[in-house]
């Protein structure tokens, strides 16, 4: 791919080059057009000069004895004689040359020169000419007849006419190009001060100063503005929501940790047995929460970041549920748990990210295996025109109706039927809330009328495309 090096890197430099580029296309055409006129100017006055010269050697013709004769005008041709060469031949009605130049060029419609002057371009003697041709009857040559009298000048006169017109014009499109270019640089770079200025309130500013820019511009740029201070607002929303998940992180993490510390203290002073393996079960289950913890707040960021970095595919969702309900099941441990997977369709799609969706799913399970402490699970995927919904059913206790909007909050946590838990998280069910909302869809929660607990997932189809519905 060719490298244009040339080309200006600055905005103004752009503008002023385009402008410079149709100003200079305009003035090659203006040049050209002013051109020609002169071109046609000058050979409208010399044709004038030409005609009345001819005009008066066909008025100096006279007869006698019967035979053509010529006084030349010697002033008509000294006048056309002053700029160039001036040649002329008069041919009386049988064809003879009677006087001038004999081998002069000639008209080549001899009826034309009878209504009056016949003009024409030729060479003669190794030059440019211009001729005129006009007819006269002489009635008392013998025979009578039509004289013909052709007046010819060379063009160099015409030629210098033409110049000193296209020089003049020239130079005054050269002032005004030159003027227009001059002029529209200042107007651009004008035009263009209240980016610098904005750049300099920008450049100018706190790193925490996360305020909408605010200052007087044309009307051309507050969509520049609003596009700035609309990535500013989601900067600062993106910033708050940071400092918020890290102080909340800090907080939970706190808890466990200070837990953990003295439970090594404890376990480490311990001298009976029993006590002692009672001790160190409490710590593995510390442990156990405190890796969870960190999980689960490492996911709950790597969610947040792939929501506005990673772009939707297409996925399969009934798929996606049969593999998580696959590897999600051996947490259960030896509890006997039976599961059941329901499609509508063999594949259901939807647009989605499908390491976001797993991650969700698996949540959604988690919490109904370890929290709702279920043995019977059946995740149910459903195709329609309007929605792709995926439920999950088990036979827990579920959470209480009152509590379903905080279940949906960080580090909220909420036991069966809305008692206090004290273990876990509580970000299962935020990392399901903020991968739905990633995907346009939304999480609700049912008590189904035969029983148990429901988690839905609903998602809009992709690209409205819906399976046959054809059930597994």
């Amino acid at each position: 791919m060719p490298r244009f090096d040339w080309f200006p890197k600055t905005l103004l430099g752009r503008t002023l080059l385009f402008v410079a580029l149709v100003v200079a296309s305009g003035a090659a055409a203006l040049a050209g057009i002013a051109r020609y006129y002169a071109g046609v100017a000058s050979e409208r006055a010399y044709d004038q000069l030409l005609a009345g010269a001819t005009i008066q050697v066909a008025e100096n013709l006279y007869v006698q004895g019967g035979v053509l004769a010529l006084n030349p005008p010697v002033a008509a041709l000294s006048t056309l004689s002053r700029y160039d060469v001036v040649y002329y031949k008069v041919v009386d009605a049988r064809g003879l040359v009677v006087a001038g130049y004999g081998d002069l060029p000639g008209p080549a419609n001899t009826m034309s020169a009878r209504q009056g002057p016949t003009f024409a371009n030729g060479r003669y003697q190794g030059e440019r000419v211009r001729t005129a041709t006009i007819g006269r009857y002489m009635s008392d040559a013998r025979p009578p007849g039509w004289a013909l009298v052709t007046v010819a000048q060379t063009t160099h006169a015409r030629q210098q006419l033409t110049n000193d017109m296209s020089f003049k014009v020239w130079t005054l499109i050269l002032l005004m190009s030159v003027l227009a270019i001059g002029a529209s640089g200042l107007a651009i770079r004008r035009g263009l001060r209240p980016l610098a200025q904005i750049g300099q309130i920008i450049a100018a500013r706190d790193p925490a100063d996360l305020r909408p820019v605010a200052h007087d511009t044309p009307s051309e740029i507050n969509a520049l503005i609003g596009a700035i201070n609309g990535l500013i607002g989601r900067l600062a929303e993106r910033m708050t929501a940071m400092q918020r998940f890290i102080a909340d992180a800090a907080h939970q993490m706190r808890t466990p940790i200070a837990r953990l510390d003295a439970q090594i203290e404890l376990l480490s002073t311990e001298s009976d047995p029993a006590r002692h393996a009672a001790r160190l079960e409490a710590l593995r289950a510390t442990c156990s929460d405190v890796g969870r913890l960190t999980g689960q707040l490492l996911n709950h960021a790597m969610v947040i970041h792939r929501t506005e970095m990673v772009p939707l595919q297409r996925v399969d969702l009934a798929k996606l549920a049969r593999e998580v309900l696959g590897r999600t099941i051996p947490l259960a441990d030896e509890r006997d748990v039976k599961v059941a997977f329901e499609s509508s369709a063999p594949q259901v799609w939807i647009a989605g990210d499908p390491v976001s969706l797993q991650e969700a799913l698996s949540n959604v399970l988690h919490n109904a295996l370890l929290h709702g402490k279920a043995d019977d699970i059946v995740v149910t995927v459903n195709a329609t025109q309007e929605a792709v919904t995926l439920t999950v059913t088990d036979n827990g206790g579920g959470i209480a109706r009152e509590h379903w909007d905080a279940a949906l909050r960080p580090f909220e946590r909420i036991g069966q039927e809305g008692a206090e838990r004290t273990t876990g998280s509580g970000l299962g069910l935020a990392i399901v809330q903020a991968v739905m909302k990633a995907h346009g869809g939304r999480v609700n929660f049912a008590f189904p009328a035969e029983g148990g607990f429901a988690v839905v997932l609903t998602f809009p189809p992709a690209d409205g495309e819906t399976p046959p519905a054809t059930p597994v």
